[in-house]
Order: structure tokens, then C-alpha cells, then sequence
């Protein structure tokens, strides 16, 4: 890009952020307070999925050794890092519309009082969500020196990563399946305080890591179509590689739903099926759960099967988009029906504040995607 499209790109990203703001702001003296607030849960809950995600599949990336995609790769999973501190900052937000997201507040169970409530609550996901932005931050470091480039831009050898990158890897990745899944049951599960499941955990940080790879194959078609390097063999075999993730991660993701919804289904106990029913089988939700279903795992299995399809931009890209808007939708048939579940909540607010989270993701992804303008694959370009 040059500058005149960089700065089109960043004048544009602020004015959602305004946008955003604005109808936060309507949306809570307009009497649309449990709207505004709750659109503003499922902008954060998958805005902050894709930018931890991110940084989850680079460590990932390194503990299989992935060299597929050379260093330009990595930079860009991690790229999405920088909206990890404003999603920390915007999470104690949430702590002024307390009251109108957690039913517990108001009507507690005594049973689960001494987890369900706002001291405990806010201390344990606050704590959670610092200590993965500070591991987060301390794992890039340690990714961009110059030893763990230099792995990575080369196939030439069969060598470990370097230490740094493969002590704190796996300390990353478990800590990511814990603290989302402890923020699953926090911040979705708690919205309907009677009902749990023992695999929304591992169901909640999958989709995340999921849709952290569609917007890594997304974005990778349009860094290097800025190149004009589209059509070249080594980014088809980028973009091959890229979609064999998004395809098989989706199919992962709906094993775990179904895995999840069947044993709810068949047992039939009122206290874990009143979740499920209300969004699988109930008007007016069961069109989105619906449509969920189908963007994430329908189109990417129909349209990604084969080699073909995953190396042609016009087919990889559309089917990142849709399975992206499907996510989201997942996001918001887990939050919404727990707290308006006879009705959709969704106009002109709701589009709002999503167009604003998508601004201020932008704006922090946009400084690190400046460490990718070269996405070279191993053995091509610099670097050799």
C-alpha cells in the first residue's frame, strides 16, 4: 500500500471507532441499555478470540516445526497481538453494565455464590486475561530475534526452534486453553447461571483458534495480491496449505459442537437441554444456529475439498468472510438468547458497534501488519 491508501485505511478505521462509540452511547440513554451491552459482549468475546488466537497458532506453529509459510507467517499470526491490551482495558468496561449482563447479580444462587459473583469474577478473568497479553507479548519477543527468523525462513535444516520460542510455546498454549475456558464459563455460560457443560471450555478456545486462522488465510490473500504476486506458485502452495487449515479446524469445530449437543440432546435433563433448545430448536434462533452451522463448517467443506480450491484467492477468500460472519453469529446466538430469548436484538445499534470493534481492531493490527508487507515463503526471496 502506499501512503495515500494507508492513511485512507486508518482515517476510515476511526471513523467506525467513532461510529461505534456513538451508538454504544445512544444505545444506552436511548433505552436500548441491554442491547448496547450486549453486542458489546460478543465484540469482545470474538474480537479477543481472533487476536489471542492469533498469537496461539504462531506458538503452535513452533511446536510442529511449521516452516510452510516462512517467517513472514508467523509475523502475521502474531500481528493481531496488538489489540490484546485494549481488549484487557475493554473487558473492565463491562463491570459498569454488570447488572444488566449477569443475572446472578441481581437474583444470586446461593449455591454457586461463592464463584458466581462480581469481586471473583472480575479479579480471577481480569488476572487471567493480563497474564496472556504479558505471555503473549513476552512469546513475540522472543519469536522476532533473529534466531527464530532465521529458523523459520529456511528449510535447509532440520534444527529445533530456538529455546526461547519452545520454553514459552507450550506454557502459552496451556494457558490459553485454561483462561478461556475459564472465561467461557464466566462470560457465556454464567449468562444463563443454571446451566454448564464440562466441554464448552475446550468448545470456546477451539472456535476462537479457528476463526484466528481464517483471518490469517483472509489476510494472506490480500498482502500478497498488494504485491501483485498472486498468481505465483509459492503463494498458491501458501494459500493450500492455509486453507487445509481453515478446512480441517473446521471440521473440528463442529465435531466439538456435536459432541457437545448430542449427549445433551439424548440424557433430555431439563437443567442442560433449556440452553441448547432455546437456540437449536426454538423460533427465532434456530435460523442462526442454523446458519452458523453452515458457515462455519458447511461451506468450508463443500467449497475447500481438493487442492484447487484452497489455492484460488476468489474461492478461499469468500469462504474466510462467510465462515468469519458465521463465527460471529456463533458468538451471538451463545450471549444473546440468555438474555432477550424470545426475540432478536438486532438494528442499526448492534451493526454499529460491531463496525466499531472491527475499526479498533484494525487500527491495533494495522503497526504489525507493516512487519509482514513480505510474506516470502521458505526459499524464496530475501532471507536466503
Amino acid at each position: 500500500m502506499n501512503t495515500l491508501q494507508r492513511q485512507t485505511f486508518v482515517g476510515i478505521s476511526a471513523i467506525a471507532v467513532v461510529a461505534g462509540v456513538l451508538a454504544f452511547g445512544v444505545g444506552l440513554t436511548d433505552g436500548g441499555a441491554v442491547r448496547a451491552w450486549q453486542a458489546f459482549l460478543v465484540n469482545l468475546l470474538f474480537f479477543l478470540g481472533i487476536a489471542q488466537g492469533g498469537v496461539v497458532v504462531s506458538a503452535s506453529f513452533y511446536l510442529t516445526q511449521a516452516r510452510w509459510g516462512g517467517a513472514g507467517l508467523y509475523r502475521l499470526a502474531e500481528s493481531f497481538a496488538g489489540f490484546l491490551p485494549l481488549g484487557f482495558l475493554l473487558f473492565w468496561v463491562l463491570l459498569a453494565g454488570r447488572t444488566l449482563i449477569f443475572p446472578w447479580v441481581n437474583h444470586p444462587l446461593p449455591e454457586k455464590a461463592a464463584w458466581l459473583n462480581v469481586r471473583f469474577l472480575f479479579i480471577r478473568d481480569g488476572l487471567g486475561l493480563l497474564v496472556m497479553t504479558l505471555l503473549s507479548f513476552f512469546f513475540i519477543r522472543a519469536s522476532q530475534r533473529s534466531d527464530a527468523v532465521q529458523w523459520a525462513q529456511s528449510y535447509s535444516n532440520i534444527d529445533r526452534p530456538p529455546s526461547s520460542v519452545m520454553r514459552l510455546s507450550p506454557i502459552l498454549l496451556i494457558a490459553y486453553a485454561a483462561i478461556y475456558s475459564m472465561l467461557a464459563f464466566d462470560l457465556v455460560m454464567s449468562l444463563s447461571p443454571r446451566w454448564y457443560s464440562t466441554l464448552f471450555g475446550a468448545y470456546f478456545f477451539a472456535g476462537a483458534y479457528w476463526s484466528a486462522l481464517a483471518t490469517i488465510a483472509l489476510l494472506a490473500i490480500f498482502l500478497r495480491r498488494t504485491q501483485a504476486r498472486e498468481h505465483s506458485a509459492p503463494h498458491q502452495n501458501l494459500l493450500h496449505d492455509a486453507g487445509k487449515l481453515v478446512f480441517a479446524f473446521s471440521v473440528f469445530w463442529v465435531y466439538l459442537f456435536w459432541s457437545q449437543y448430542l449427549p445433551i440432546w439424548y440424557a433430555d435433563i431439563p437443567h442442560e437441554s433449556f440452553f441448547v433448545v432455546v437456540r437449536v430448536h426454538a423460533m427465532p434462533w434456530r435460523p442462526l444456529s442454523l446458519a452458523v452451522v453452515i458457515l462455519v463448517w458447511l461451506v468450508p467443506f463443500v467449497f475447500l475439498m481438493g487442492r484447487k480450491p484452497k489455492q484460488t484467492p476468489m474461492i478461499l477468500g469468500p469462504v474466510c468472510v462467510l465462515g468469519l460472519i458465521g463465527f460471529w453469529l456463533e458468538r451471538y446466538v451463545l450471549v444473546a438468547p440468555s438474555l432477550t430469548p424470545k426475540a432478536v436484538p438486532f438494528g442499526w445499534i448492534e451493526a454499529a458497534i460491531t463496525v466499531g470493534f472491527l475499526g479498533l481492531f484494525a487500527l491495533t493490527t494495522w503497526p504489525r501488519l507493516a512487519l509482514v508487507e513480505d510474506l516470502h515463503e521458505p526459499g524464496e526471496g530475501h532471507g536466503q
